[in-house]
This record gives structure tokens, sequence and C-alpha cells, in this order.
């Protein structure tokens, strides 16, 4: 069975604004989509992301030299939030590489 992710996650993410919590915000799946961390990370444009995944692309943005206010407006996310996904991002090891699996 043939699953397609990419429909899933346009229709669980309405309009891109929004801060927090909100509409940019996706649920947990145990998925971790590298190229809507890369789009986040780089801020390209909007894109809706799991905890997981916001704190993944913090920790992007940090390693390029990035910092909290960076990050909030890469992820659309307010100060506060930035700074807690900063902090998150810093206790995780090396992720390795997202794309190898």
């Amino acid at each position: 069975m043939s699953v397609d992710l990419t429909a899933a996650r346009s229709a669980d993410a309405p309009a891109a604004t929004g801060t927090g919590a909100g509409p940019l915000m996706l649920p947990e799946d145990g998925i971790v989509d590298p190229i809507a961390i890369e789009i986040a990370a780089s801020g390209t444009r909007p894109v809706a992301l799991t905890h997981t995944e916001r704190v993944l692309a913090a920790a992007r943005i940090l390693a390029a030299g990035g910092g909290a206010n960076t990050i909030a407006a890469r992820l659309h996310v307010s100060g506060s939030t930035a700074r807690t996904l900063a902090h998150q991002a810093r206790r995780i090891d090396d992720p390795g590489d997202l794309w190898a699996a």
C-alpha cells in the first residue's frame, strides 16, 4: 500500500501563517521529513513541522551560525519558543545524516 505523504502534509497544514503551536505545527507521527527541515531551516518558505522536526531545523540553524532570532524568523515562532528550541537542539547529539535511510 502506497501513502502520499506530501498530500497528507499539505492537508494537515492550513495556510502558513501564525506562530507557536498554530497551523505550522504538526502532530508527531514518528516520521522525520528531512526536506521539510531543510526548507524551514533555510527560511525559503513557511512549512509545517512536528516538534522533532522543529528541533532538528533549529539545530541546523545553530550549526550554520544562526541564533534564537534566526530560529524565530525562519521557523515562524515566538522568541521564547525559539530560545526553547535552541536549548533543546543543543542538548541532542549529532542527528547524523538525515538523508541516510
